[in-house]
Order: structure tokens, then C-alpha cells, then sequence
């Protein structure tokens, strides 16, 4: 029996300052938000995507 899973979207500092956001199934707008975030609002590192 398989497991069914909605998309999670992890965005994490990539210099692990401890900053990171989870979406369970982005809505539009969320998805804008996932996509404009290039660097980290706390330190200004880039930031990392993980989708699962």
C-alpha cells in the first residue's frame, strides 16, 4: 500500500543561520514568494530549495 504525500517546499539559509520556511501545496501566491526569496532575510546568504 503506497503513501500519498502533497508537495512540501523547504527554503533554509544556506549558511544555516537557523532561517527556513515550509509550504505544504503553495498556493499561487505562496508560489511567487518561494520563487522571488534568492537570499536569506536574516544574514543574506543564498538560500536553498528542497522539494519533496
Amino acid at each position: 500500500m503506497g503513501r500519498i504525500c502533497s508537495p512540501f517546499v523547504v527554503i533554509e539559509c544556506s549558511r544555516q543561520c537557523g532561517f527556513s520556511r515550509l509550504y505544504n501545496e503553495p498556493t499561487e501566491e505562496q508560489s511567487r514568494e518561494i520563487s522571488d526569496t534568492k537570499t536569506c532575510p536574516a544574514c543574506g546568504a543564498p538560500v536553498r530549495r528542497r522539494l519533496f
